[in-house]
């Protein structure tokens, strides 16, 4: 089997390099969103299934001799194609500038027809080979471990994963990496077709037909089905969640996705490996530390989030496919098995990218996956009838009981984490209620110790307290979602993330604002008093440093200006806008641009604003490189780059290429390039000054602290190639920081780390 296994190898390390290779290249086009990912998760799953059900199909189907014929001739045809475009001197795999969008609206349908047409066929292949090699093996030598071959399989796609970000994204831009894909598709081709003539003893016989076995148990499809989804929505779930708070990046998608691989690795390799005392208590802890993360929000250190999330999907997916490993079939059954795991996983899949946006109004799938992944833990145990739940051994469960009834306690008050054991003692000495609880249960536990009370061969009780569990770690997950909804006067979700608009200070006519949260950072806020409706507040002040750049440009006392804004938020910098002067905002967010432009907006900054305003839909990139093009500069005097996601940046917009883009509108020498760095995660600083250095421009930091609450602390870069524009008295006194400082390897489109700017 030695061939079969290293073809299924690399077969599964194509499918997974091919998988971030593709999305990293059609990121920039869709403004960096996180839910670029999960498209394409959702579409590779997909095709996953259908790879596995042309595989059942094909086995049970045909002739094994017709079977083969066919596999190869597809094989071969889909090589042919990936060698075609090198024929014109274009790169195989990857999209050609045609499918760049020029409507943001509808991202998801494009995504997926661009995918379909560039790699559907070889990731369908891909795909059905290791069912399909490992049904040949079982028919033509019975007996053999198939079901290894599942766990080369998934070793295949964990490494492609974990070597992507640190050597393949690092060391080889996208073209090259499209050829070297292609050269190993070319081996991967020749190792399929070797494999099915070594194998090609077993077309000798007669058709591989529906396999029966007389008095055997139900297959349990349905558990199968639905410990698949659980596992694949709590990848998606978390990805979902690291990704708005840092950014889309390949590392992010790799991390969780290595770790939901690496669970089946593990639990298909040895029977030995998952153990249920083990990874059940390890799966308690992890959705207790992922609940408190939720409830604590942006303020846990990106670190900390990353941990707890990463933990919760190894613990979640170690108990769904370790439970999965447990209850598999014989080998008979093999395809079967794998086309319900596939379908399970697409499912989840389609349920996080297509459906829970239109179900839900925040990201609350990672709370249902979370709750889930409990669920199908008790599930697992409940089937089981030689599980301790079934042999009525209540200890373990009241122990999770009675801990989850501390957390859940506790969590009420959000300010008891935040003083650490000191709050901790005046809890115990003042809240009566908590030490009830918790001498209840030691009392119960002491009690059953004795085996003065006792509940053995009574499973209900184990299981009433692992249900009771479960209901308490979903009160303190829809807590946090009742906390960040209270405030909200307009919801919106869609492609491009959650939209909130908060009514602050309802009460206080002076000080009533509207506030504008992208996830769960804000994004600026206006005043509803008459008299400080046009005030820039936040950010956008006038001590910030685009308000310096606005305020003391050279040319603004010659006559109007022409102002270039990325990102639209509120509109706040349209408050500088004076008659003649001309300001234009690109947004790519219809959700943006529907609160903040037009009669009906809550946001009147636009509206209040005696200057022209412009509007340019879609990804600001794609919008000045077009316009480039065209020959349609714009001459800008001040372009501001202002597009954060929730805390993630824009990493196509920090790149030396998207920089020099910036510039070419900026015609005028004085024209200054305006980008707000501020972060709570990440230091962007290093970044920027690398890029200046490189393209030879003039800098200035600008930092602002927070004061108040109309005045937030805010970090901006203010760049030109007329170093005289920032060294005017007005600009310099409030620059922190100028050329001289750390930098980090010049930022690329094919070269980014976040490694280095982490906080």
């Amino acid at each position: 089997m030695l061939a079969a296994g290293l073809t299924i190898f690399l077969g599964a390390f194509l499918l997974f390099q091919v998988e971030p290779l593709l999305a990293k290249a059609i990121l920039p086009w869709f403004g960096g969103a996180p839910a670029v990912w999960t498209t394409c998760m959702v579409f590779f799953q997909v095709a996953l299934l259908a790879g596995y059900l042309y595989a059942h199909a094909i086995v049970r189907r045909f002739s094994p001799e017709s079977a083969r014929r066919l596999h190869v001739g597809l094989v071969l045809l889909c090589l042919a194609v990936l060698l075609a475009p090198l024929a014109w001197g274009s790169l195989p795999l990857l999209p050609s500038a045609a499918w760049k969008p020029q409507d943001p609206a509808n991202p998801i349908g494009r995504i997926v027809a661009l995918l379909a047409t560039h790699v559907g066929l070889p990731f369908l292949l891909l795909s059905s080979t290791s069912p399909l090699l490992s049904a040949w093996i079982a028919r033509a030598r019975a007996g053999s471990p198939v079901y290894r071959l599942y766990a080369a399989s998934n070793v295949g796609s964990l490494l492609a994963l974990v070597t992507y970000p640190p050597l393949v994204e690092r060391f080889l831009p996208l073209g090259s990496q499209a050829l070297v894909w292609t050269a190993a598709f070319a081996l991967f081709a020749l190792g399929t077709v070797f494999c099915l003539w070594r194998y090609r003893a077993a077309a000798e016989g007669a058709a591989i037909g529906p396999v029966v076995h007389p008095g055997s148990e139900r297959l349990p499809y349905g558990f199968w089905f639905a410990a698949s989804a659980c596992g694949s929505i709590l990848l998606l779930a978390a990805t979902n969640q690291m990704c708005q708070e840092v950014a889309a990046i390949p590392f992010l998608w790799v991390l969780p996705l290595a770790l939901y691989l690496l669970s089946f690795v593990l639990a298909f390799e040895s029977d030995r490996i998952y153990r249920r005392g083990i990874f059940l208590p390890l799966l308690a802890v992890a959705l207790g530390w992922a609940a408190f993360v939720l409830l604590r929000g942006y303020t846990v250190p990106i670190r900390t989030q990353v941990a707890a999330f990463s933990l919760a999907v190894f613990a979640g997916c170690m108990v769904c496919h370790g439970e999965l490993a447990r209850s598999r079939p014989s080998a008979e059954r093999l395809t079967s098995f794998y086309m319900t795991l596939a379908a399970g996983g697409a499912a989840g899949g389609v349920f996080v990218a297509l459906l829970a946006p239109f179900l839900f109004r925040g990201y609350w799938e990672i709370h249902l996956a979370l709750w889930l992944t409990g669920l199908v833990a008790l599930a697992a145990l409940a089937r089981d009838g030689s599980s301790w739940l079934r042999r009525g051994r209540p200890w373990p469960a009241f122990l999770l009981l009675a801990a989850m009834g501390v957390f859940t306690y506790l969590a009420r008050d959000p300010k008891f984490f935040d003083s650490g054991l000191t709050r901790l003692r005046e809890a115990f000495a003042t809240h009566t209620a908590l030490l009830a609880l918790a001498g209840g249960a030691a009392a119960v536990l002491i009690l059953f110790r004795m085996r003065l009370l006792s509940a053995r061969g009574r499973p209900w009780f184990a299981g009433a307290c692992l249900a009771g569990a479960l209901v308490l770690l979903g009160v303190t997950l829809v807590s946090e979602i009742q906390e960040f909804l209270v405030a909200a006067i307009s919801i919106s979700r869609n492609f491009y993330g959650v939209l909130t608009v908060d009514k602050i200070n309802p009460d206080d006519p002076g000080t009533v604002h509207l506030q504008l949260r992208h996830g769960r950072i804000v994004h600026g806020f206006q005043y509803l008093d008459a008299k400080k409706r046009r005030t820039p507040t936040t950010y956008y002040t006038e001590q910030s440093g685009i308000g310096l750049a606005l305020l003391h440009h050279p040319r603004r006392a010659a006559g109007p200006l022409r102002i270039g804004v990325i990102g639209l938020g509120t509109g706040t910098i349209a408050s500088y806008g004076r008659f003649g002067d001309l300001y234009r905002f690109y947004e790519i967010n219809p959700a943006v641009i529907a609160l903040s432009y037009g009669p009906a907006s809550l946001f009147t900054f636009l509206r209040d604003s005696p200057a022209l305003i412009q509007i340019v839909r879609g990804d600001a990139r794609l919008s000045l490189e077009r316009e480039e093009r065209e020959r349609a500069t714009q001459d800008f005097d001040v372009l501001a780059v202002d597009a954060f996601t929730s805390d993630a940046i824009p990493v196509h917009l920090l790149t030396r290429q998207a920089v020099s883009v910036d510039l070419a509108h900026l015609s005028h020498p004085d024209g200054i390039l305006a980008v707000h760095i501020s972060n709570r995660q990440l230091d962007l600083e290093p970044v920027v000054r690398a890029i200046a250095r490189s393209l030879h421009l003039s800098m200035c930091v600008v930092d602002r602290k927070g004061e108040g609450e109309a005045v937030w602390g805010t970090t901006w870069v203010l760049l030109a190639r007329n170093g005289r524009v920032l060294a005017q008295p007005e600009i310099a006194p409030g620059c922190a920081r100028k050329e001289t400082g750390p930098t980090v390897r010049v930022w690329t489109d094919d070269d980014s780390s976040l490694f280095e700017v982490l906080k």
